[in-house]
């Protein structure tokens, strides 16, 4: 078995995570293996493989590849049968800048002479069998399900315009992301987080929904199993409302838009990664609205004079997809 191409990673290697950030990885190189499983861990945030790769002089070295999440897979039809300890795989990713024999793996041949995507959008390599590698045709599925109205559904994102990658820090916000240690990465760890960072996992591969309970509008993100609950038209006072790391959420309709103001959010960062600070006076607006056209458009804007000198906007747009419902995800550290 043997390596089919070397590239040579310069940078020093990254504290041992279990789980990294796609930053450190290499896109604009594709890198060939062939080698033995050693390990298999199929949980959340990501499917792992270790890889027994014998190099042309005859020394093994031990690589690890890092795969999609578990229900990302699953929507493709792979599932944890199809790679086993002990089986002979050939695979192709990006390799990582930052460790030595780390992969972001795209593509796994298996024994069997299958093709699989692990990962994204590639492109098939080597096979004409091959499982995952076609999406699915949005517009005929919602063809096929007829008619449906309103915001009460499963929404999967389609286009993205993310808060700025420049925000507009204060002096102690930008200080404190100076001085935040990547190895402190909180989803790294599995934690979930709270507003508004949690609304920015919208964006595909994992969808959310919404459904009416009591009178209440409940907001699900497959990431990391949250929940949101909306208070429609309540009549309490959010400012006597215990602060939570989700915060308290009130909402009316204007029309076919679902307005939202979140107060009282105890959540200490701004991010998910909790490099940037955030205080407790932070408000967040959002507008959901629901179009002919099955699409739902999802404006965010945060305030926090503590931490941004103006507030930032996002926008997502999300697609129906009958097709899908929101998966528990069940994020293990160390995975």
């Amino acid at each position: 078995m043997h390596r089919l191409s070397y590239f040579a990673l310069l940078l020093a290697p990254l504290m041992a995570l279990g789980h990294h950030s796609n930053a450190e990885f290499d896109f604009e190189v594709v890198e060939e293996l062939e080698g033995r499983v050693s390990m298999v861990s199929w949980r959340n945030p990501h499917v792992r493989l270790m890889l027994s790769v014998v190099g042309n002089d005859g020394t093994e070295a031990l690589w690890d590849l890092e795969a999609q999440d578990v229900n990302s897979l699953g929507r493709r039809g792979l599932d944890p049968e199809m790679i086993r300890e002990g089986d002979v795989v050939r695979v192709a990713g990006n390799p990582s800048m930052r460790r030595d024999n780390s992969m972001y793996v795209t593509n796994v041949l298996l024994p069997s002479g299958t093709e699989i995507n692990m990962r994204g959008t590639p492109e098939p390599r080597w096979s004409a069998e091959r499982i995952g590698f076609d999406p699915p045709v949005v517009e005929e599925i919602r063809a096929a399900a007829g008619e449906a109205e309103g915001i009460f559904r499963v929404w999967m994102e389609e286009e993205t315009r993310p808060f700025p990658a420049d925000l507009p820090l204060t002096p102690s916000a930008s200080a404190a992301e100076e001085a935040w240690d990547p190895a402190d990465h909180l989803t790294l760890q599995c934690v979930a987080g709270g507003m508004p960072g949690v609304m920015t996992r919208v964006p595909a591969p994992h969808p959310i929904d919404f459904t009416e309970q009591d009178g209440e509008i409940v907001l699900r993100v497959e990431v990391f199993d949250v929940v949101r609950t909306i208070h429609m038209e309540s009549g309490a006072d959010a400012s006597e409302q215990p602060a939570t790391p989700l915060g308290y959420s009130e909402g009316h309709w204007e029309g076919n838009t679902l307005v939202v103001r979140t107060t009282r959010v105890s959540w200490p960062y701004f991010n998910q990664s909790g490099s940037i600070p955030q205080s407790e006076a932070v408000q967040i607006d959002e507008r959901f609205t629901v179009g002919e056209d099955d699409r739902l458009v999802y404006d965010l804007v945060v305030t926090d004079s503590a931490t941004l000198t103006e507030p930032v906007s996002a926008r997502f747009v999300l697609g129906w997809r009958p097709d899908l419902v929101v998966e528990p995800y069940e994020c293990i550290p160390g995975a």
